[in-house]
Protein backbone atom coordinates (compact mmCIF):
# COMPACT_ATOMS: atom_id res chain seq x y z
CA UNK A 1 0.00 0.00 0.00
CA UNK A 2 2.66 2.63 0.84
CA UNK A 3 4.26 2.09 -2.41
CA UNK A 4 1.62 3.95 -3.84
CA UNK A 5 0.71 6.37 -1.40
CA UNK A 6 4.15 8.02 -0.73
CA UNK A 7 4.85 8.94 -4.21
CA UNK A 8 1.99 10.68 -4.49
CA UNK A 9 1.77 12.64 -1.80
CA UNK A 10 5.61 13.44 -2.09
CA UNK A 11 4.75 14.98 -5.57
CA UNK A 12 1.60 16.40 -4.12
CA UNK A 13 3.45 18.13 -1.35
CA UNK A 14 5.05 20.06 -3.71
CA UNK A 15 2.57 22.83 -3.96
CA UNK A 16 2.39 22.63 0.08
CA UNK A 17 6.04 24.08 0.19
CA UNK A 18 5.51 26.84 -2.97
CA UNK A 19 2.94 28.56 -1.27
CA UNK A 20 3.76 28.42 2.08
CA UNK A 21 7.28 30.02 1.49
CA UNK A 22 6.20 33.44 0.96
CA UNK A 23 5.21 33.70 4.28
CA UNK A 24 9.84 34.16 4.74
CA UNK A 25 9.42 32.69 8.41
CA UNK A 26 12.79 31.22 8.62
CA UNK A 27 14.45 34.59 7.84
CA UNK A 28 15.10 37.85 10.51
CA UNK A 29 16.27 40.43 8.26
CA UNK A 30 13.08 40.82 5.94
CA UNK A 31 11.62 43.92 7.71
CA UNK A 32 12.88 46.83 8.58
CA UNK A 33 11.58 49.85 10.62
CA UNK A 34 11.35 53.53 10.10
CA UNK A 35 11.71 56.03 7.47
CA UNK A 36 15.48 56.34 7.00
CA UNK A 37 16.58 53.03 8.59
CA UNK A 38 14.56 51.07 5.79
CA UNK A 39 16.22 53.04 3.10
CA UNK A 40 19.68 52.01 4.92
CA UNK A 41 18.45 48.44 4.74
CA UNK A 42 18.34 48.20 8.85
CA UNK A 43 22.35 48.71 8.84
CA UNK A 44 21.65 50.95 11.43
CA UNK A 45 23.10 49.22 14.82
CA UNK A 46 25.69 51.97 15.16
CA UNK A 47 23.57 54.72 14.35
CA UNK A 48 21.95 57.47 16.17
CA UNK A 49 19.03 58.67 13.93
CA UNK A 50 15.15 58.24 15.47
CA UNK A 51 12.92 56.36 16.77
CA UNK A 52 13.44 53.40 15.04
CA UNK A 53 16.66 53.06 17.28
CA UNK A 54 13.63 51.69 20.15
CA UNK A 55 14.14 48.44 17.99
CA UNK A 56 17.59 48.72 16.55
CA UNK A 57 19.71 50.10 19.33
CA UNK A 58 18.10 51.83 22.55
CA UNK A 59 21.38 52.52 23.76
CA UNK A 60 21.72 55.33 21.19
CA UNK A 61 18.26 57.67 21.27
CA UNK A 62 19.72 59.10 24.97
CA UNK A 63 22.45 60.91 22.93
CA UNK A 64 19.60 62.56 20.59
CA UNK A 65 18.93 65.67 21.31
CA UNK A 66 15.16 66.30 19.65
CA UNK A 67 14.22 62.83 18.56
CA UNK A 68 11.66 62.69 15.55
CA UNK A 69 8.11 61.40 16.53
CA UNK A 70 7.75 58.37 14.12
CA UNK A 71 3.93 59.32 12.35
CA UNK A 72 4.20 56.91 9.04
CA UNK A 73 6.43 54.98 7.31
CA UNK A 74 4.38 53.01 4.79
CA UNK A 75 5.95 50.02 2.60
CA UNK A 76 4.00 49.08 -0.13
CA UNK A 77 5.22 45.41 -1.57
CA UNK A 78 4.97 43.08 -4.37
CA UNK A 79 6.09 39.32 -3.48
CA UNK A 80 6.27 36.93 -6.18
CA UNK A 81 7.13 33.67 -6.15
CA UNK A 82 7.64 31.11 -9.02
CA UNK A 83 8.80 27.63 -9.93
CA UNK A 84 10.95 27.45 -13.33
CA UNK A 85 12.53 25.14 -15.19
CA UNK A 86 10.78 21.08 -15.75
CA UNK A 87 8.29 19.86 -17.97
CA UNK A 88 5.32 19.71 -15.54
CA UNK A 89 1.98 21.90 -16.39
CA UNK A 90 0.21 23.52 -14.05
CA UNK A 91 -2.32 26.19 -13.79
CA UNK A 92 -2.46 28.60 -11.26
CA UNK A 93 -5.92 29.66 -9.74
CA UNK A 94 -4.45 32.80 -7.54
CA UNK A 95 -3.70 36.54 -8.34
CA UNK A 96 -0.59 37.73 -6.32
CA UNK A 97 -1.12 41.40 -5.25
CA UNK A 98 0.63 44.45 -3.59
CA UNK A 99 0.11 44.49 -0.18
CA UNK A 100 0.95 46.96 2.86
CA UNK A 101 4.55 45.44 4.57
CA UNK A 102 5.12 45.75 8.43
CA UNK A 103 5.79 49.32 9.76
CA UNK A 104 6.88 50.90 13.16
CA UNK A 105 5.19 53.22 15.21
CA UNK A 106 7.11 54.96 17.80
CA UNK A 107 6.74 57.91 20.82
CA UNK A 108 8.48 59.09 23.45
CA UNK A 109 7.36 60.48 26.71
CA UNK A 110 9.28 61.68 30.14
CA UNK A 111 8.97 60.47 33.96
CA UNK A 112 8.68 63.48 36.27
CA UNK A 113 12.23 63.85 38.55
CA UNK A 114 14.47 62.35 36.31
CA UNK A 115 16.75 64.44 34.62
CA UNK A 116 17.30 65.22 30.86
CA UNK A 117 19.98 61.90 30.58
CA UNK A 118 17.12 59.50 30.87
CA UNK A 119 15.01 58.96 27.84
CA UNK A 120 11.36 56.73 28.01
CA UNK A 121 9.65 55.65 24.90
CA UNK A 122 7.34 53.25 23.31
CA UNK A 123 6.85 51.38 20.43
CA UNK A 124 4.82 48.83 18.24
CA UNK A 125 6.52 47.18 15.42
CA UNK A 126 4.64 44.47 12.78
CA UNK A 127 7.60 41.97 13.03
CA UNK A 128 5.48 39.29 10.50
CA UNK A 129 2.38 39.98 8.76
CA UNK A 130 1.46 37.49 6.40
CA UNK A 131 -2.23 36.83 4.53
CA UNK A 132 -2.15 34.27 1.79
CA UNK A 133 -4.97 32.25 -0.35
CA UNK A 134 -4.13 30.11 -2.93
CA UNK A 135 -4.53 27.10 -5.35
CA UNK A 136 -3.21 25.05 -7.97
CA UNK A 137 -4.31 22.24 -11.01
CA UNK A 138 -2.92 20.97 -12.96
CA UNK A 139 -3.96 17.40 -15.77
CA UNK A 140 -1.76 14.77 -17.48
CA UNK A 141 -1.30 11.25 -18.48
CA UNK A 142 1.53 8.92 -17.18
CA UNK A 143 2.43 5.89 -15.75
CA UNK A 144 1.49 6.01 -11.85
CA UNK A 145 -0.19 3.02 -10.72
CA UNK A 146 2.04 -0.04 -10.30
CA UNK A 147 1.44 -2.86 -13.09
CA UNK A 148 -1.22 -1.19 -14.57
CA UNK A 149 -2.21 -1.14 -18.19
CA UNK A 150 0.18 2.16 -19.00
CA UNK A 151 -0.17 5.35 -18.47
CA UNK A 152 -3.20 6.84 -16.79
CA UNK A 153 -4.99 10.45 -16.86
CA UNK A 154 -4.58 12.18 -13.38
CA UNK A 155 -5.91 15.60 -12.36
CA UNK A 156 -4.49 17.71 -9.33
CA UNK A 157 -5.66 20.11 -7.43
CA UNK A 158 -4.24 22.07 -4.16
CA UNK A 159 -5.61 25.17 -1.89
CA UNK A 160 -3.51 26.31 0.71
CA UNK A 161 -4.43 29.27 2.99
CA UNK A 162 -2.02 31.08 5.70
CA UNK A 163 -2.79 33.93 8.17
CA UNK A 164 0.79 34.83 10.39
CA UNK A 165 0.63 38.31 12.71
CA UNK A 166 3.42 38.62 15.02
CA UNK A 167 3.35 42.02 17.08
CA UNK A 168 5.65 43.52 19.66
CA UNK A 169 4.96 45.88 21.82
CA UNK A 170 7.93 47.64 23.86
CA UNK A 171 8.89 50.10 26.14
CA UNK A 172 12.20 51.98 26.09
CA UNK A 173 14.25 53.06 28.53
CA UNK A 174 17.88 54.83 27.62
CA UNK A 175 20.60 56.61 30.11
CA UNK A 176 23.49 58.79 28.96
CA UNK A 177 26.41 58.55 31.60
CA UNK A 178 28.46 60.52 29.57
CA UNK A 179 27.71 63.13 26.33
CA UNK A 180 28.89 60.53 24.06
CA UNK A 181 28.23 57.65 25.84
CA UNK A 182 24.08 55.97 25.69
CA UNK A 183 22.96 52.45 26.82
CA UNK A 184 19.64 51.30 27.17
CA UNK A 185 17.07 48.28 26.73
CA UNK A 186 13.71 47.55 25.02
CA UNK A 187 11.21 45.14 26.92
CA UNK A 188 8.95 43.83 24.53
CA UNK A 189 5.46 41.70 24.65
CA UNK A 190 5.49 39.48 21.39
CA UNK A 191 1.95 38.31 20.55
CA UNK A 192 1.99 35.92 17.87
CA UNK A 193 -0.77 34.37 16.10
CA UNK A 194 -0.40 31.68 13.12
CA UNK A 195 -2.72 29.29 11.21
CA UNK A 196 -2.71 27.16 7.81
CA UNK A 197 -4.70 24.98 6.34
CA UNK A 198 -3.48 22.79 3.45
CA UNK A 199 -5.59 20.68 1.35
CA UNK A 200 -4.59 18.14 -1.68
CA UNK A 201 -6.38 15.96 -3.67
CA UNK A 202 -5.24 13.52 -6.77
CA UNK A 203 -7.88 11.42 -9.02
CA UNK A 204 -6.61 9.23 -11.41
CA UNK A 205 -8.51 6.91 -14.39
CA UNK A 206 -7.04 4.00 -14.40
CA UNK A 207 -6.20 1.64 -16.99
CA UNK A 208 -9.14 -1.04 -16.25
CA UNK A 209 -11.74 1.76 -16.63
CA UNK A 210 -12.04 2.58 -12.83
CA UNK A 211 -11.11 5.22 -11.01
CA UNK A 212 -9.40 6.39 -7.65
CA UNK A 213 -8.25 9.40 -5.54
CA UNK A 214 -6.07 10.34 -3.13
CA UNK A 215 -7.14 12.42 -0.74
CA UNK A 216 -4.50 14.55 1.51
CA UNK A 217 -4.81 17.81 4.22
CA UNK A 218 -2.58 18.93 7.22
CA UNK A 219 -4.09 22.23 9.59
CA UNK A 220 -2.69 23.39 12.21
CA UNK A 221 -3.05 26.87 14.06
CA UNK A 222 -1.44 28.65 17.14
CA UNK A 223 -1.30 31.34 19.86
CA UNK A 224 1.37 32.28 21.75
CA UNK A 225 2.62 35.34 24.01
CA UNK A 226 6.14 35.76 25.03
CA UNK A 227 8.53 38.49 26.26
CA UNK A 228 12.34 39.47 25.29
CA UNK A 229 14.93 42.29 25.71
CA UNK A 230 17.02 43.93 23.56
CA UNK A 231 19.96 45.97 25.34
CA UNK A 232 21.99 48.45 23.13
CA UNK A 233 25.49 50.77 24.08
CA UNK A 234 26.29 53.30 21.36
CA UNK A 235 28.85 55.85 21.05
CA UNK A 236 28.58 59.22 19.39
CA UNK A 237 32.09 60.37 18.62
CA UNK A 238 32.90 63.28 16.19
CA UNK A 239 33.74 61.28 12.79
CA UNK A 240 32.62 57.61 13.85
CA UNK A 241 29.98 56.46 15.28
CA UNK A 242 29.64 52.56 17.03
CA UNK A 243 26.67 50.68 18.25
CA UNK A 244 26.49 47.22 20.11
CA UNK A 245 22.97 45.24 21.32
CA UNK A 246 21.94 41.96 22.46
CA UNK A 247 18.67 40.32 22.61
CA UNK A 248 17.83 38.10 24.35
CA UNK A 249 16.05 34.37 23.64
CA UNK A 250 12.03 34.57 24.63
CA UNK A 251 10.75 33.66 27.25
CA UNK A 252 7.02 31.97 26.99
CA UNK A 253 4.00 33.31 29.08
CA UNK A 254 1.37 30.83 27.51
CA UNK A 255 0.24 29.68 24.30
CA UNK A 256 -2.22 27.25 22.84
CA UNK A 257 -3.12 25.61 19.55
CA UNK A 258 -4.64 22.97 17.19
CA UNK A 259 -3.23 20.62 15.08
CA UNK A 260 -4.47 18.09 12.53
CA UNK A 261 -3.94 15.85 9.66
CA UNK A 262 -5.81 13.44 7.26
CA UNK A 263 -4.88 11.32 4.11
CA UNK A 264 -7.19 8.36 2.47
CA UNK A 265 -6.72 6.30 -0.72
CA UNK A 266 -9.91 4.80 -2.11
CA UNK A 267 -10.43 3.03 -5.16
CA UNK A 268 -6.58 1.54 -5.82
CA UNK A 269 -5.46 -1.85 -6.51
CA UNK A 270 -2.00 -2.09 -5.74
CA UNK A 271 -1.00 -5.70 -5.30
CA UNK A 272 -3.26 -7.06 -8.16
CA UNK A 273 -5.33 -8.94 -6.37
CA UNK A 274 -8.33 -7.61 -7.72
CA UNK A 275 -9.56 -5.78 -4.82
CA UNK A 276 -8.66 -1.70 -3.89
CA UNK A 277 -6.51 -1.31 -1.06
CA UNK A 278 -8.27 1.62 0.47
CA UNK A 279 -6.57 3.35 2.88
CA UNK A 280 -7.14 5.99 5.95
CA UNK A 281 -5.01 7.65 8.51
CA UNK A 282 -6.96 11.28 10.31
CA UNK A 283 -6.40 12.99 13.67
CA UNK A 284 -7.70 15.97 14.43
CA UNK A 285 -6.79 17.70 18.35
CA UNK A 286 -7.63 20.94 19.69
CA UNK A 287 -6.68 22.68 22.74
CA UNK A 288 -3.27 21.68 22.76
CA UNK A 289 0.17 23.56 24.53
CA UNK A 290 1.94 25.45 22.10
CA UNK A 291 5.12 27.07 22.21
CA UNK A 292 7.55 29.21 20.16
CA UNK A 293 11.52 30.13 20.36
CA UNK A 294 13.32 33.10 18.89
CA UNK A 295 17.08 33.30 19.33
CA UNK A 296 19.74 34.77 21.28
CA UNK A 297 21.72 37.16 18.71
CA UNK A 298 24.42 39.61 19.01
CA UNK A 299 24.81 42.75 16.78
CA UNK A 300 27.53 45.55 15.93
CA UNK A 301 27.68 48.46 13.84
CA UNK A 302 29.76 51.24 13.22
CA UNK A 303 28.94 54.82 10.73
CA UNK A 304 31.69 56.75 9.21
CA UNK A 305 30.96 60.49 8.67
CA UNK A 306 32.66 61.50 5.93
CA UNK A 307 31.84 65.32 5.40
CA UNK A 308 28.59 64.70 3.18
CA UNK A 309 28.24 61.26 3.42
CA UNK A 310 27.96 58.66 5.67
CA UNK A 311 28.89 55.04 5.34
CA UNK A 312 27.15 52.61 7.69
CA UNK A 313 27.60 48.99 8.24
CA UNK A 314 26.14 46.55 10.21
CA UNK A 315 26.21 42.67 11.30
CA UNK A 316 24.07 40.97 13.56
CA UNK A 317 24.37 37.24 14.34
CA UNK A 318 21.20 34.82 15.54
CA UNK A 319 22.14 31.75 17.61
CA UNK A 320 21.03 28.03 16.85
CA UNK A 321 17.56 26.97 17.60
CA UNK A 322 17.51 23.55 18.53
CA UNK A 323 14.45 20.94 17.64
CA UNK A 324 11.31 21.47 19.90
CA UNK A 325 7.37 21.03 19.17
CA UNK A 326 5.75 24.39 18.65
CA UNK A 327 2.14 22.43 18.86
CA UNK A 328 2.46 19.11 20.91
CA UNK A 329 -0.28 16.82 20.05
CA UNK A 330 -0.33 12.68 21.00
CA UNK A 331 0.50 10.27 19.17
CA UNK A 332 -2.23 8.57 16.16
CA UNK A 333 -2.73 5.60 14.71
CA UNK A 334 -3.90 4.70 11.10
CA UNK A 335 -7.68 3.74 11.40
CA UNK A 336 -7.15 1.82 7.98
CA UNK A 337 -3.83 0.31 9.38
CA UNK A 338 -2.91 0.82 12.82
CA UNK A 339 0.37 2.13 11.77
CA UNK A 340 1.42 5.29 13.98
CA UNK A 341 2.06 8.75 12.60
CA UNK A 342 2.18 12.28 14.04
CA UNK A 343 0.20 15.35 13.70
CA UNK A 344 3.21 17.53 15.74
CA UNK A 345 4.52 20.87 14.38
CA UNK A 346 7.95 21.19 14.36
CA UNK A 347 10.52 23.80 14.59
CA UNK A 348 14.30 24.19 14.44
CA UNK A 349 16.56 26.50 12.99
CA UNK A 350 20.77 26.98 12.86
CA UNK A 351 22.76 30.14 13.57
CA UNK A 352 23.15 32.49 11.00
CA UNK A 353 24.72 35.94 10.23
CA UNK A 354 23.61 38.97 8.38
CA UNK A 355 25.43 41.57 7.64
CA UNK A 356 24.33 44.81 5.86
CA UNK A 357 25.98 48.34 4.00
CA UNK A 358 24.11 51.79 3.64
CA UNK A 359 24.99 55.38 2.36
CA UNK A 360 23.77 58.48 3.35
CA UNK A 361 24.71 61.80 1.27
CA UNK A 362 23.90 64.97 1.17
CA UNK A 363 22.88 66.52 -1.38
CA UNK A 364 22.08 69.96 0.49
CA UNK A 365 20.37 70.85 3.73
CA UNK A 366 16.62 69.75 2.79
CA UNK A 367 17.54 67.10 0.42
CA UNK A 368 19.36 63.86 1.33
CA UNK A 369 19.78 60.52 -0.89
CA UNK A 370 20.22 56.68 0.17
CA UNK A 371 21.79 53.32 -1.17
CA UNK A 372 21.52 49.55 0.70
CA UNK A 373 22.29 46.49 0.23
CA UNK A 374 21.78 43.87 2.98
CA UNK A 375 21.63 39.78 3.22
CA UNK A 376 18.82 37.70 4.24
CA UNK A 377 20.25 34.63 4.81
CA UNK A 378 17.40 31.74 5.94
CA UNK A 379 17.93 30.14 9.42
CA UNK A 380 16.10 26.78 8.32
CA UNK A 381 18.71 23.84 9.17
CA UNK A 382 19.14 21.39 5.48
CA UNK A 383 17.95 18.23 6.23
CA UNK A 384 15.64 18.86 9.26
CA UNK A 385 12.27 17.40 9.35
CA UNK A 386 10.66 20.09 11.73
CA UNK A 387 7.92 21.35 9.25
CA UNK A 388 7.09 24.58 10.35
CA UNK A 389 9.28 26.86 9.00
CA UNK A 390 9.90 25.97 4.96
CA UNK A 391 11.60 29.11 3.96
CA UNK A 392 15.88 27.97 3.26
CA UNK A 393 16.68 30.05 0.48
CA UNK A 394 18.74 33.03 0.58
CA UNK A 395 17.16 36.55 0.46
CA UNK A 396 19.35 39.81 -0.75
CA UNK A 397 17.77 43.37 -0.77
CA UNK A 398 18.56 46.67 -2.16
CA UNK A 399 17.26 50.10 -0.87
CA UNK A 400 17.42 53.30 -2.58
CA UNK A 401 15.10 56.22 -1.91
CA UNK A 402 15.98 60.06 -1.13
CA UNK A 403 14.62 62.26 1.89
CA UNK A 404 13.12 65.88 0.94
CA UNK A 405 12.49 68.20 4.20
CA UNK A 406 9.83 70.85 4.51
CA UNK A 407 9.69 72.93 7.37
CA UNK A 408 9.77 70.57 10.22
CA UNK A 409 8.56 67.82 7.90
CA UNK A 410 10.88 64.86 6.76
CA UNK A 411 9.16 63.45 3.39
CA UNK A 412 10.64 59.54 2.24
CA UNK A 413 10.62 58.15 -0.80
CA UNK A 414 12.37 54.67 -2.19
CA UNK A 415 12.39 51.56 -4.16
CA UNK A 416 13.10 48.41 -3.08
CA UNK A 417 14.12 44.48 -5.12
CA UNK A 418 14.69 41.32 -2.94
CA UNK A 419 15.69 38.42 -4.65
CA UNK A 420 16.39 34.75 -3.69
CA UNK A 421 16.06 30.67 -5.43
CA UNK A 422 16.55 27.70 -4.38
CA UNK A 423 16.47 24.07 -6.18
CA UNK A 424 13.32 21.92 -5.03
CA UNK A 425 14.89 19.26 -3.35
CA UNK A 426 13.55 17.34 -1.13
CA UNK A 427 9.91 18.22 0.38
CA UNK A 428 7.83 17.96 3.46
CA UNK A 429 4.19 16.06 3.23
CA UNK A 430 1.16 15.83 4.79
CA UNK A 431 3.25 13.16 7.34
CA UNK A 432 6.33 13.45 9.07
CA UNK A 433 8.68 10.81 7.30
CA UNK A 434 6.83 11.43 3.12
CA UNK A 435 9.15 12.59 1.46
CA UNK A 436 11.30 12.14 -2.23
CA UNK A 437 11.21 8.30 -2.68
CA UNK A 438 12.67 8.65 -6.36
CA UNK A 439 9.13 7.94 -7.83
CA UNK A 440 7.63 10.45 -10.41
CA UNK A 441 9.24 13.82 -9.72
CA UNK A 442 8.60 16.32 -12.06
CA UNK A 443 9.71 18.75 -10.26
CA UNK A 444 13.31 17.53 -9.73
CA UNK A 445 14.56 19.90 -12.35
CA UNK A 446 12.24 23.25 -11.31
CA UNK A 447 13.90 25.86 -9.16
CA UNK A 448 11.89 28.20 -6.64
CA UNK A 449 12.23 31.90 -7.58
CA UNK A 450 11.35 34.59 -5.23
CA UNK A 451 11.25 38.38 -5.84
CA UNK A 452 9.43 41.11 -4.13
CA UNK A 453 9.29 44.77 -5.12
CA UNK A 454 8.65 47.65 -2.68
CA UNK A 455 7.56 51.28 -2.49
CA UNK A 456 8.18 53.68 0.70
CA UNK A 457 6.61 56.20 1.25
CA UNK A 458 6.84 57.87 4.86
CA UNK A 459 6.73 61.37 6.68
CA UNK A 460 8.06 62.13 10.31
CA UNK A 461 7.40 65.46 12.17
Amino acid sequence: MRDLRLPVLAALSLFVLARQAAAQDSHYWTNQYGTRATLLGGAVIGSVLDLSGTYYNPGGLSLIEKPQTLMAANIIQYPRLSLVGGSFEAVPLNAQSPSPAPTLVAGSFRIRGLGPRHWFGYSYLARQAVKLGASISGTGSRDIVPGGFGPEYYATQFRFDEKLAESWLGLTWSYRPARTFGVGVSQYLAVRSHWASVQERLEVLTGAGGAASVLGARQYRYSHFRVLWKVGLAVDLTDITLGLTVTTPSLAVSGRGMAGADSSVAGLDTDGDGRADDYLAADYQDRLPAAYRSPFSLAMGVTFKIHKVRIYASGEWFGRVRPYTVVDAADSAAQSTGEAFSIDVTQELEAVMNTGFGLEWFYSSRFKGYASFTTDYSARRPGTSANLSLTNWDNYHFMTGAELFIKRTALTVGLGYSLGGQAVGSRPSVFDGVGALGAWDPYREMRFRFATYRIILGFAI
